[in-house]
């Protein structure tokens, strides 16, 4: 059956199909070359977008382990403590309010005797343009996360006197109720 059909294709009476395939060949292989050339920012800005999120991500576990360290070179510096690690966890991560703006938009109308209304409400996002030509949200106001316990592991975990050290220290640094927060003796 194949064979038949590309012996009948190459036939001379067949030229004009010939031609028509031949034109279907080149405005698929030209819509595949164009396509390509057509579309790219499409793609740059699909694959440019994950690491903006990632990078907020990141910039917060960043600061929770910032926080950390310097809380556990501030409570190793407690006469007694030794050295001290620090686990700080959070209720709620960092939040960001943006400017939106909001546009309404009523029509009454009347048709046969009956008044007929609509109200349409579109919210979009105020954008900043910064000097390069990129775009970010307007930021009204940030909340930081916060602490909700915390767990002190040092070496003079076992002196009573140390542990109510660090147990107030961390109480002072973090507003953080005496019952969540635990401090243990480093083996």
């Amino acid at each position: 059956m194949q064979k038949d059909f590309w012996r009948n294709m190459f036939r001379l009476e067949n030229r004009k199909m010939r031609n028509n395939a031949l034109l279907a060949l080149m405005a698929g292989i030209l819509l595949l070359v164009a396509g390509n050339s057509l579309f790219p920012s499409e793609k740059k800005e699909q694959a440019e977008a994950p690491p903006a999120e990632e990078s907020e991500e990141s910039h917060s576990n960043k600061k929770e382990a910032d926080l950390e360290q310097r809380m556990a070179q501030i409570l190793s510096r407690i006469e007694g403590a030794g050295n001290v690690e620090v686990m700080l966890t959070f209720s709620m991560a960092e939040q960001k309010v943006v400017a939106q703006e909001e546009k309404r938009e009523e029509s009454r109308g009347e048709e046969s005797g009956r008044v007929s209304e609509s109200l349409r409400t579109e919210t979009s996002v105020v954008m900043l343009e910064d000097g390069r030509g990129s775009f970010s949200p307007l930021v009204l106001s940030e909340a930081s996360p916060k602490v909700e316990g915390v767990v002190i592991v040092a070496e003079g975990g076992g002196n009573p006197a140390v542990c109510a050290s660090l147990n107030s220290a961390a109480q002072a640094l973090l507003d953080v109720p005496a019952h969540k927060i635990a401090v243990l003796k480093m083996k």
